[in-house]
């Protein structure tokens, strides 16, 4: 017989068991919540990504330009050839000239999300400023294929025998693309509204790779068996010199500012530095082996070198000009593109349309200071990436006044002001005046409808208004 005590003792010790039982349980699937239930990731720690297509891989490597490792690895149909990517970041386009596809990455996922049918062995790929355009070379189906983004459906077939390496201006009006037909070699000045060609240049020998300066003014070629840069005149589509670089020069890119231009050599494995004014080389320095292709960073820092023979990627600090990391990527890397350098840590916006950043529904602006205008007939207004300065213009209710607007980018800007039935683009390095008008009371806002959601936003302020627009950091 148990007496009261031991009862009361037994019955203390069954229920801290219990208890325990209970708070081990609970910890147990706290923890497994925790692991289960990840913190989704902030857009602030969003990487930058590279994307290289590995030749004999059949696929995409996707590189975190932070870590400077390969994260991902994308299968695509056989050959990946030519590789963009749209300005806002959100999309890659891979063509395989070993079937008749362009694969769609969608770089939120790194998945292939989609495929066009562009007919047998596409080759290199080229994207308007805008976005708003893709340029296929279709070699296999002697055409230039120009395809809309947003529907990822094919606008227009233009003939060009041959098609291998293309670039578009960047008022999005004009391209040229290499024609490979042997006895016919040729560059082909395509117009990008009437969807025709408009005048050819013919050349000795094969065309390789080709960029069209930010201005629009000079499209650098190489071609087979030349050890130099070619440079041709686009107003007059007449080519005017060629630049000595190492052997064998398989493209050349300008930085987004246009103040220098980079080769990579195949044949000694290096990167050389192209001062446009001068034409001339002012730098070289050692890469990989067989380097094919390039990207530059939107800042110009830093440059990414493809090499095709040793199986690696070559990260460059141009200002210091150095290499300052090899990463290895797959077999026969070649095509590489970058996404866009975004202060904010979080990718552009996706549709080419106004998308504005707001904060508590407030536009949020880069703010580079405030101008009282009040009695002036004009103003100089910069447009830079990605702001406007002066941000704030202070004036007279229903003031006139003369923006001269003035891109000192290598990027496609615009000025828009729906109230006032204004849509200006403005290109790289070039400058326009636009006409405004201040509202009777209040504020009006003008922005890039290009990049408003980076920030890229003014307000003319009428009398005492005062901004709705939040201020945020300055680029």
């Amino acid at each position: 017989m148990h007496t009261p005590s031991k009862q009361r003792r037994r019955l203390f010790s069954w229920r801290l068991a219990l208890a325990m039982c209970l708070y081990s349980a609970t910890l147990l699937t706290t923890a497994r919540a925790t692991v289960a239930q990840p913190t989704p990731a902030s857009p602030a720690s969003t990487a930058e990504k590279a994307y290289v297509g590995v030749f004999k891989d059949d696929a995409v490597a996707v590189i975190d330009t932070t870590s400077n490792r390969v994260i991902r690895t994308i299968p695509v149909p056989k050959g990946p050839h030519g590789l963009v990517m749209t300005p806002d970041g959100r999309k890659v386009y891979v063509s395989s000239d070993g079937a008749s596809t362009v694969s769609v990455i969608d770089t939120i996922s790194d998945q292939v999300v989609s495929s066009i049918d562009v007919g047998p062995n596409p080759h290199g790929l080229a994207m308007s400023s805008d976005g708003r355009r893709l340029l296929v070379m279709a070699f296999g189906a002697n055409q230039a294929m120009v395809i809309d983004t947003t529907s990822d459906r094919i606008l227009s077939h233009i003939p060009v025998p041959l098609a291998h390496n293309g670039a578009i201006s960047s008022d999005g009006r004009r391209a040229y693309v290499g024609s490979q037909q042997q006895g016919a070699m040729a560059l082909a000045v395509l117009d990008l509204t009437d969807m025709k060609e408009i005048a050819k240049v013919s050349l000795d020998k094969t065309p390789r790779g080709l960029d069209l300066s930010p201005d629009g003014k000079w499209l650098y070629f190489t071609v087979a068996g030349s050890d130099a840069v070619w440079v041709l005149d686009t107003a007059a589509n007449q080519i005017v010199g060629q630049i000595t670089t190492g052997a064998s020069p398989h493209v050349a890119l300008f930085a987004p500012d246009g103040q220098v231009a980079l080769v990579v050599n195949q044949g000694p494995g290096e990167l050389s530095m192209i001062d446009p004014t001068n034409r001339a080389v002012s730098a070289t320095l050692k890469v990989g082996k067989a380097p094919h292709w390039l990207a530059i960073s939107t800042d110009g820092r830093t440059a990414y070198v493809t090499n095709e023979g040793s199986n690696d990627v070559s990260v460059v600090d141009l200002g210091n000009r150095q290499v300052t990391a090899t990463i290895p990527v797959g077999n026969a890397p070649r095509k590489i593109t970058m996404q866009p350098r975004v202060r904010t840590g979080a990718l552009a916006p996706s549709s080419p349309s106004a998308q504005i950043s707001f904060t508590e529904g407030v536009p949020v602006i880069s703010d580079h200071g405030t101008k009282a205008v009040a009695g002036l007939v004009e103003i100089a207004l910069e447009a830079d990436d990605y702001y406007f300065a002066p941000t704030f213009l202070h004036g007279e209710p229903g003031q006139s006044l003369s923006l001269a607007v003035e891109n000192k980018s290598g990027t496609l800007h615009n000025l828009s002001i729906p109230e006032l039935q204004i849509d200006q683009d403005v290109p790289p390095q070039a400058r326009a005046k636009v006409p405004v008008t201040f509202p009777p009371s209040g504020t009006m806002r003008f922005y890039c409808k290009l990049h408003a959601a980076m920030g890229m936003n003014g307000e003319l302020q009428a009398g005492s208004a005062i901004s709705r627009i939040k201020a945020g950091p300055r680029h």
